[in-house]
């Protein structure tokens, strides 16, 4: 019988490790490159801390659990509230606080493309600093790093809340119902229009409220055209464009986009349909997609939310972040050769085989990744499994070679073959 992992998840075998852990690594010479901190958060969190910020359908869409004591805990879906919870209880920590994280998180999803119920995630979080500049590092944070992993073809989709707050208010949709309308709509690529046009309805939303919104929130409209849209409106209704919340949303954008460019990112298009359905977010807001792959939506996403950490703490502390899926960005990655080791030593009998254990243990002294037989294959079927693990060099030791105090290094992809003695053997491996 085959067992299988649970529906959503999946085990990792050295192969695919391997290319986890040099994303992993690149991304992180960046984020510490910026002077950003790792941190790690327990794996499940209070229901309560989970759920406060996070709308009140968070429970059907998180793996839920009750202890033996019976309190309600909640497997992490997203480190930005663990994060916020360090910092409440840490108010005294030096501003701006920059922590960043790698780490597994699940959500009770349905399982898609490049879309796993335990999943995989890296971000930061830029705390203390309510400047558009904390705003462009974060973008610059995410250029750097798909850079640093070879995604070099995609673009930044921006937005902020206040804007989409702004064309709400055009159309009096009740400031009370803005986050429900957001988390509603952000649903629009995965259960269409229909559906979010129910869910709208069920908010007491009139038709011609939801489809106005909806139409300018959905259709491509440059920050000029949508200002002038917005001061057009009222102007026609002799009131002050100020009042409008969109205003403000505005000028910060057009802060950023122009720091940002300062940091070197490049690539960035305003785009209102960005909104972000978590609850938390209060201004700029971001998406990023590669071209070519925009079917897997999103691969690193996020925003400001100055309010969050005050719920927590009852203390106004600004904070900006991000977070990118590393489980999307490893389906776009191109798939490398992998080899555990670099050199094989064979022995060929059980005479050499004393003298090839030492051998790899050299090799091992020097930082040179080395393997040996631990079966007692005879060497042909020693020469069948270095080609199975695509390892690229074999030092065959022989009986000859043994009494001659050298040995036989074989090119496994040309098959050239070279003598080498015992004395050279970590000079030479070195080279390769």
């Amino acid at each position: 019988m085959k067992i299988q992992p649970p529906r959503g998840t999946r085990d990792f075998l050295p192969e695919e490790m391997n290319r986890r852990r040099k994303a992993f690594d690149s991304i992180r010479n960046v984020f510490e490159l910026y002077g950003y901190g790792e941190v790690c958060t327990p794996a499940f969190e209070d229901f309560k801390l989970l759920s406060k910020k996070s709308g009140p359908d968070i429970e059907k869409e998180i793996y839920t659990f009750k202890d033996k004591n019976g309190r309600k805990l909640g497997l992490r879906f997203d480190p930005t509230v663990p994060i916020c919870r360090i910092v409440a209880s840490n108010l005294s920590l030096a501003k701006p606080i920059k922590f960043y994280y790698i780490t597994n998180m699940w959500r009770y999803d349905r399982p898609s493309v490049a879309r796993w119920r335990e999943f995989w995630q890296c971000g930061a979080e830029l705390i203390g600093s309510d400047r558009a500049d904390a705003d462009a590092e974060v973008l610059s944070l995410v250029f750097k790093s798909l850079n640093a992993i070879g995604i070099k073809n995609f673009c930044f989709k921006i937005n902020s809340r206040k804007i989409v707050n702004g064309i709400l208010q055009l159309f009096d949709i009740k400031k009370p119902l803005w986050p429900d309308y957001m988390r509603i709509l952000d649903k629009l690529d995965k259960i269409g229009a229909k559906a979010v046009f129910k869910e709208f309805e069920k908010l007491g939303l009139k038709k011609e409220q939801y489809i106005s919104a909806e139409n300018i929130l959905r259709n491509s409209i440059s920050i000029e055209e949508l200002k002038k849209y917005i001061i057009g409106v009222y102007k026609n209704k002799n009131k002050n464009p100020e009042e409008n919340d969109a205003m403000g949303g505005f000028s910060e954008l057009e802060r950023i986009i122009k720091l940002a460019k300062l940091f070197g990112v490049r690539n960035i298009e305003f785009d209102a349909s960005i909104v972000r359905g978590i609850d938390y977010y209060t201004g700029f807001v971001f998406e990023t997609f590669v071209k070519g792959y925009e079917n897997f939506g999103s691969v690193a996403s996020g925003g400001r939310y100055n309010d969050l950490i005050k719920i927590y703490s009852g203390r106004e502390t600004p904070a900006t972040g991000f977070g990118i899926g590393i489980d999307r960005l490893m389906e776009i990655l191109k798939d490398e050769e992998y080899s555990p080791v670099k050199i094989f030593v064979a022995p060929v009998n059980e005479e050499t085989r004393r003298e090839a254990i030492i051998i790899v243990q050299i090799l091992r002294k020097n930082n040179i990744k080395a393997d040996t037989d631990l079966i007692g294959k005879k060497l042909g079927k020693q020469m069948k499994y270095v080609n199975a693990m695509n390892i690229p060099y074999t030092i065959i030791m022989g009986t000859k070679e043994l009494g001659r105090g050298e040995v036989l290094l074989r090119d496994m992809k040309t098959g050239k073959e070279k003598r080498i003695k015992n004395e050279k053997i970590v000079d030479v491996a070195k080279s390769l």
